[in-house]
């Protein structure tokens, strides 16, 4: 019996070490020259938010794992500091930081989980963002570029309610701002 049970631990550490050596680990760093922002609507104009890149961890180790089309990923956490983003105007900044609660939760994390890859440029992204202490999933096309840095370029349309964030109204509620915002990125990689 004691064999058996040597035996069956042995085994499975010789697999789990298996199973561990299939992903592969890369140092991943986001370029300054990366381009991410919120874009917004009130009902009378529209605004945006643009990310200062200067924010960003300098490298990111990631490890992945390929299977045919499918890279599924761990560890691949872009975490954006809210005070990154730059509204145009102090009182667009601090009505930003109000909705996003960044007092309370100073950072928006963006989790990748995989990518599908297509035959064209276009592929599908899986990712999980946390806004305001508050994780949701979502799936979106991207464009991958590899020629000459490697670019993935996308668009994600998300509805600030999905986590909890009441649209703020400003001059006695005539202006509103609107529920579904865009963010926009080209995030440029050196791997």
């Amino acid at each position: 019996m004691k064999r058996l049970l040597a035996y069956f631990l042995l085994l499975f550490f010789c697999l789990k070490s298996f199973a561990q050596n299939n992903f592969e680990t890369k140092t991943i760093q986001i370029l300054a020259t990366s381009e991410l922002s919120i874009k917004g609507d009130t009902n009378i104009s529209e605004f945006g938010c643009v990310f200062n890149t200067a924010y960003l961890e300098d490298n990111r180790v990631v490890t992945f794992k390929k299977n045919g089309n499918d890279i599924r990923f761990n560890n691949a956490v872009l975490s954006l500091k809210n005070k990154g983003f730059d509204c145009g105007n102090n009182a667009i900044n601090k009505d930003f930081h109000s909705l996003l609660k960044t007092k309370e939760y100073p950072i928006i994390s963006l989790e990748l989980i995989k990518i599908l890859l297509n035959k064209e440029k276009r592929s599908k992204a899986f990712v999980k963002i946390t806004i305001a202490g508050i994780k949701k999933e979502y799936s979106f096309p991207i464009e991958i570029i590899s020629s000459p840095m490697n670019h993935f370029v996308g668009k994600l349309k998300l509805d600030i309610r999905d986590f909890n964030l009441e649209p703020p109204k400003k001059m006695f509620g005539l202006i509103v701002i609107k529920e579904e915002i865009e963010i926009d990125f080209d995030l440029v990689a050196m791997l």
